[in-house]
């Protein structure tokens, strides 16, 4: 179990699930805080109007309110799990186009005639993109000839738009936000209609009592619409933080290779620690190293160096 956590993709994975349940932890908190205020509220109103209250009943109020919630429980259990899935599932669509990345270059190690192939949308991931030319620019090292970069790379001078991972990101995202809105839309109106059941069985509210709980419905509209317009504003404030982060990782894959390419082949990828795709840049680098070996000579030269004696450049 020690090693289990240790893949830094592992962990981004659930750092991403969690990041995406935790909105609706948090706004079922507000939600429950938000009522709760409304009936202390509403609680002192009845007392100064002459409403008979007193504690024992009020207790036993609480009680039938938090027992008729509890039945709900294990719906609750399944949308938290559901949501938290759908954040795995985010995190893996994220991962993919790294995935694929490592299984081209394990491709290309095995010197393979057959590629996999991607099919679909996934052909126009900037990732694959970059991938089909390594291909391609292994091809071309084999042969001793030269490969020409594509214009849609040398074209990528900074974090790019990657659209279709953009359209697959946006359908996930915009499905998960409907789900919690719909979901926190459901179970606040579901307690509002437990708030009046209990008004009439447990308080045995007078007529003036019950209207008054019945008009509070535009007020749990509103409890309704504040947390749900904080969910679209976190996930969107979550989606362009994972995205400005892909970007950044992507474009370094792009622009590194590229560089190669243009002959600079002591250059390798080097992603900070905690960014995705770690094992991809290692794979691409041990393509590299196939047909570029001189950093790992002077690696190698280093490492059977005398402790504390500075080789011929200085290192």
């Amino acid at each position: 179990m020690n090693g289990l956590f240790q893949s830094q993709d592992t962990k981004f994975t659930l750092k991403t699930a969690l990041l995406i349940t935790l909105v609706p932890v948090l706004m079922l908190g507000l939600i429950v805080y938000s009522v709760w205020l409304l009936l202390s509220m509403n609680h002192s109103y009845f007392l100064a109007n002459g409403f008979p209250l007193d504690s024992l009943t009020l207790e036993d109020f609480m009680n039938y309110l938090l027992e008729s919630q509890l039945d709900y429980l294990p719906y609750l259990g399944v949308f938290f799990i559901s949501v938290f899935f759908i954040g795995m599932f985010l995190a893996y669509l994220i991962l993919r186009p790294f995935y694929q990345l490592m299984e081209m270059c394990q491709e290309i190690k095995n010197a393979k005639g057959e590629r996999i192939k991607i099919i679909g949308l996934g052909n126009q991931k900037l990732l694959i993109k970059v991938g089909n030319f390594l291909c391609q620019y292994s091809d071309a090292q084999k042969n001793k000839k030269t490969v020409e970069i594509p214009n849609e790379l040398k074209k990528v001078n900074g974090p790019a738009l990657d659209f279709v991972f953009y359209f697959q990101f946006f359908c996930i995202m915009s499905i998960l936000t409907a789900i919690t809105v719909t979901s926190i839309y459901v179970f606040t109106h579901q307690l509002h209609d437990s708030i009046i059941q209990a008004a009439f069985t447990i308080l045995k509210a007078p007529k003036g009592m019950a209207l008054f709980l019945s008009s509070q419905e535009r007020v749990f509209e509103l409890i309704v619409l504040v947390p749900s317009l904080i969910s679209v504003v976190l996930y969107g404030f979550i989606a362009r933080l994972i995205i400005s982060r892909i970007q950044g990782v992507t474009y370094a894959y792009v622009r590194d290779i590229c560089e190669i390419a243009n002959g600079n082949t002591a250059r390798r990828l080097t992603p900070r620690e905690d960014d995705p795709g770690r094992q991809a840049a290692q794979a691409v680098n041990e393509v590299l190293d196939i047909y570029h070996p001189r950093l790992q000579e002077k690696a190698e030269t280093q490492a059977d160096a005398p402790k504390g004696v500075l080789n011929s450049s200085g290192v």
